[in-house]
């Protein structure tokens, strides 16, 4: 399938978020990671689609270099895949493909509930609480971006709360795949910022109860996706 051009809000959403020196994005190649891994995520860039990287450039005025930098980090996360002799694709994932990765989650930090102090110490639970809410002030879709950072913030402040390091760098090299499950949650329509922010302090509830069982059931609903 041949790579289309990006649409015009797209364009407009890569205008709005160049930054200054200094800044979280500084670089070009920060940013058009971060808008192809949005339409990806959001579903304009669908599944099997070919993303040539001349058109790619074109559509958002920046170099091939560019265009590859950012293709090559994607392809490090699992969204695209690069197949020698044809290019690069955005990557499909199957609805098995997603449960499994979310039963991965599920495990590695149902793992790391059995290691860690319960109920959170109090500083946790005001960080963690923090997080979710800052979610419930997004507007969907546009915001995904800062919704996977806020996901990745969450499970990342939850998971250093156990001493285990081996077990936090196996969480921690196949963290990019937290996007992956927003595929769904985006592509179905079936995600506000208040559903989000529900979500998340349903773990964080059950975390503080002490209740290590509790907290496993509660990560594997959260993960589990129908």
């Amino acid at each position: 399938m041949e790579s289309k051009p990006f649409s015009e809000p797209a364009r407009t959403t890569l205008a709005r978020t160049l930054a200054p020196r200094g800044s979280e994005r500084t670089t070009l190649v920060d940013q058009v990671e971060h808008l192809i891994r949005r339409e990806i995520i959001l579903g304009t860039l669908d599944p099997g689609r070919h993303l040539v990287e001349t058109r790619l450039a074109e559509d958002l005025s920046v170099s091939r270099g560019t265009v590859r930098e950012a293709l090559t980090r994607l392809a490090s996360t699992g969204l695209v895949e690069f197949t020698p002799g044809s290019g690069t694709w955005v990557r499909y994932f199957s609805d098995s493909d997603i449960a499994e990765i979310g039963e991965v989650f599920a495990a590695l930090e149902g793992r790391a509930t059995l290691h860690a102090a319960l109920p959170l110490p109090k500083s946790a639970e005001i960080e963690l609480r923090a997080i979710a809410e800052r979610m419930r002030g997004l507007r969907l879709p546009e915001d995904v971006d800062d919704l996977m950072k806020l996901d990745r913030d969450f499970h990342g402040t939850l998971m250093s709360q156990q001493p285990k390091t081996k077990l936090l760098e196996a969480w921690q090299s196949l963290e990019s795949l937290l996007a992956v499950q927003m595929v769904p949650i985006m592509r179905r329509g079936v995600g506000t910022a208040s559903n989000q922010a529900d979500r998340h302090l349903v773990l964080l509830d059950a975390a503080m109860t002490g209740e290590r069982e509790l907290l496993i059931k509660a990560l594997e609903e959260h993960y589990y996706q129908s």
